[in-house]
């Protein structure tokens, strides 16, 4: 992250450089032209050789601006969406602010099936014993998570005997997986209101294999690749849909909702898709071969239709 943050600042850094460097040489230039057209007294339109060297000036200007402006719409991605996007932007600003505005008068604090910690492997060729003396320890830590919410504290003991039966039959299904281990995701079994009870569950998951590698996880339809927004949405869509595949394959959801498409592989596909001139298909490929356990890389590859 910081060796990113680091090239991202050098880049930005020669993308100022270079402006700077083509505003001076355009100014330079005008300079001359200028000095030239004074000391020849030359005339534009029937105009005193003193407006015409305004003109001129002035001309050059604006060149300069419109060059700058260019180069660095050229260079820049970000420029791009904020001088033709900025409406859109705006937009999306606003209803996330008050889609934040409302959350935070909402008095859910947890909704049900919402992950309440990382996810964990639990390898089915363990002991039937082991199995449940490592879910014991996942229940105590998950009701122990109660006090970082403003939530009833959660009383019930992994050694009571409620407790002790879903424990049990828990483990008896992920041994009943074997040799296949088991992805186990702490959730809130309810929606959970503030000063309410602390209510959660175990769900699990077969960690087996979802795609080979090479293998398409999912594709869209781009209809003009020369519209960089409507390739950049496609393509969103696409990450979408990544997830949604992988979920309806069997990946826990909060493992599916976070894709590993490196953004070197986002760009190409748009440098690719404007270059096409007209639809294209992009399929999402599968980088390396994906378990339910994650992590979901994929591959982007755009074809001409």
């Amino acid at each position: 992250m910081v060796v990113a943050t680091s090239l991202a600042d050098l880049g930005a850094f020669f993308t100022i450089l270079g402006i700077v460097v083509v505003a001076g040489i355009i100014a330079y230039i005008g300079d001359r032209v200028g000095h030239l057209v004074g000391r020849r007294r030359m005339t534009l339109f029937g105009l005193r050789p003193r407006y015409t060297s305004t003109i001129f000036a002035i001309g050059f200007g604006m060149i300069i601006a419109l060059l700058v402006v260019g180069v660095l719409l050229l260079v820049s991605n970000d420029a791009r969406q904020a001088l033709f996007s900025i409406q859109k932007l705006n937009e999306q600003i606003a209803n996330l602010t008050s889609e934040r505005d409302q959350l935070l008068q909402d008095p859910v604090v947890l909704r049900a099936g919402e992950p309440l910690s990382p996810a964990f492997i639990v390898n089915s060729t363990d002991s039937l014993p082991q199995i449940e003396d490592r879910l014991s320890l996942l229940f105590q830590g998950v009701a122990n998570l109660s006090q970082n919410f403003p939530v009833q504290p959660y009383r019930t003991s992994p050694q009571s005997a409620d407790a002790k039966a879903k424990i049990a039959q828990t483990a008896a299904y992920i041994k009943s997986l074997q040799p296949t281990p088991a992805i186990v995701v702490p959730v809130a079994g309810e929606n959970i209101f503030r000063g309410g009870p602390w209510r959660f569950s175990l769900h699990v998951y077969k960690d087996s294999l979802l795609y080979r590698k090479g293998e398409i996880i999912s594709s869209v339809m781009v209809n003009d690749g020369r519209n960089i927004s409507t390739d950049q949405a496609a393509l969103i869509s696409l990450n979408t849909a990544i997830s949604r595949s992988a979920a309806d394959h069997g990946m826990p959801p909060m493992l599916a909702d976070n894709p590993t498409t490196d953004p070197d592989v986002f760009n190409r596909a748009v440098t690719r898709l404007v270059a096409t001139h007209g639809p294209a298909l992009v399929k999402a490929i599968a980088a390396t071969d994906i378990y339910a356990s994650g992590p979901l890389n994929a591959e982007l590859t755009v074809t001409p239709r």
